[in-house]
């Protein structure tokens, strides 16, 4: 713990900048290639499967949700939640339905949901509406039977914040069966050392309540049993793979079921956007999870 602290300025950029760490492709190109193929998939997935576009949880211009149904959504059906990444202050639901397919082909709801994203939107703010869109999508959608949740990079710290949320405050308790938090950030005290903050201006004590590691719920007083799955690059950087195996670590010091995923041959943003793929092993682990869900 701490070696961050210990870094120049100039090596917590480069360990905070997922396009510096793939062999793919260079540093300006890989981030306009990710969007590219994020975006496109999603087109493919509205082309070819059942949705409800748009679908307002707030008045928020990006308080929107987009569900993309089962083939036959008369009956239950567990449905993934996808919280996309672009660090606070990029991408949006735009580009997030391109899992769609191989996971409605399973029987299987996914959505995605759109959040103010930086300068408009804050770190309290962004927390705040992707707990308001879990609470809204199994009050607004009766046959949904267990809710996963898979977030990207920000995504993924958007959605280990939907585990410590204290559901009394929003008159629904979700049944969140798990969780697949991929190449995610926990701790975002580092983050305000880097260029990444220059949009989002969190002070230290927004930084500290918005962290995961921060706030921890025990396992035992969470209403339903959830499993969790965190997953990361080979190339991730080091600070990237550091969170991950510490947030897991803690989880699972506080009674929580975790599993963690350290996945060959990806980097940072292929490790995501091969969940198209029906044979990607993300792509079945949640398949799996979520046909237990059915069981």
């Amino acid at each position: 713990m701490g070696e961050w602290r210990d870094m120049t300025a100039e090596a917590l950029e480069d360990q905070y900048s997922p396009s510096r760490w793939s062999s793919r492709l260079g540093r300006e190109t890989i981030i306009q290639a990710h969007i590219a193929t994020m975006a496109a998939a999603t087109q493919r997935a509205r082309a070819s499967v059942q949705t409800a576009l748009h679908v307002p949880y707030g008045d928020g211009d990006r308080e929107k949700l987009d569900v993309y149904f089962p083939p036959d959504p008369s009956e239950t059906f567990p449905v993934l939640v996808y919280i996309h990444g672009g660090y606070w202050q990029c991408l949006s639901k735009e580009e997030s339905g391109f899992a769609a397919p191989p996971l409605v082909s399973q029987g299987v709801g996914v959505v995605a949901v759109g959040y103010d994203i930086a300068p408009k939107g804050h770190m309290d703010a962004m927390v705040l509406q992707v707990r308001r869109s879990i609470a809204f999508l199994v009050e607004r959608y009766s046959r949904i039977r267990g809710v996963y949740l898979c977030g990207h990079s920000a995504g993924a710290h958007l959605a280990a914040m939907v585990l410590s949320t204290d559901w009394t405050e929003y008159g629904v308790v979700p049944d969140i069966k798990g969780a697949v938090l991929v190449s995610g950030v926990y701790d975002l005290e580092p983050l305000l050392h880097t260029y990444v903050n220059d949009e989002l201006n969190m002070s230290r004590e927004v930084a500290q309540r918005n962290s995961p590691m921060q706030c921890i719920a025990p396992a035992a007083s969470v209403a339903v049993t959830c499993e969790v799955l965190v997953a990361v690059a080979q190339q991730d950087s080091p600070e990237f793979r550091r969170q991950s195996q510490e947030y897991g670590q803690a989880l699972r010091a506080a009674g929580w079921s975790v599993s963690m995923l350290d996945l060959a041959g990806v980097d940072h943003f292929d490790i995501i956007e091969r969940l198209s793929e029906e044979s990607y092993i993300l792509t079945q682990e949640l398949v799996l999870q979520l046909q237990a869900a059915r069981d």
